[in-house]
């Protein structure tokens, strides 16, 4: 299990990944990640727990609209995954979350992260993501 977190407003560029610059937990050797980076790589097969959480926002100087987020698995995005929020103003803030099963195949391994989906640069700010192995 890992918990990874990025209390730190950063922007996230249209087809970007949101990046963690902090481990809080790490338990085993099912997960891995490097600080800094948004891609977490399942080593073991079984079945992974993926929650994320964030707030979300357009930047300063962009044009409010909806902003979308996908949990993604080896570049793919995730059926179920996808969260959107439609904040009223820019640099207006709101609380997006997906909670998603990653399966993981014998001799196999997974990439997972979380992208931003909007086709326009957004602000993340205390973003939370729990990898979990279930089985």
């Amino acid at each position: 299990m890992i918990e990874a977190v990025n209390t730190a407003v950063q922007t996230v560029e249209a087809n970007g990944t949101i990046f963690f610059n902090s481990t809080s937990v790490k338990k085993g050797c099912s997960v891995r990640h490097r600080q800094g980076s948004g891609r977490f790589v399942a080593l073991q097969s079984g079945v992974y727990k993926v929650s994320f959480q964030a707030n979300v926002a357009i930047p300063t100087g962009g044009t409010a609209g909806p902003i979308s987020l996908d949990v993604t698995q080896d570049g793919e995005s995730l059926a179920g995954s996808r969260m959107v929020s439609t904040p009223a103003a820019v640099d207006s803030y709101n609380s997006v979350s997906a909670v998603v099963l990653v399966e993981v195949y014998k001799c196999d391994s997974a990439s997972v992260s979380v992208r931003n989906t909007s086709g326009v640069a957004i602000n993340v700010q205390d973003a939370n993501i729990v990898i979990d192995r279930l089985c």
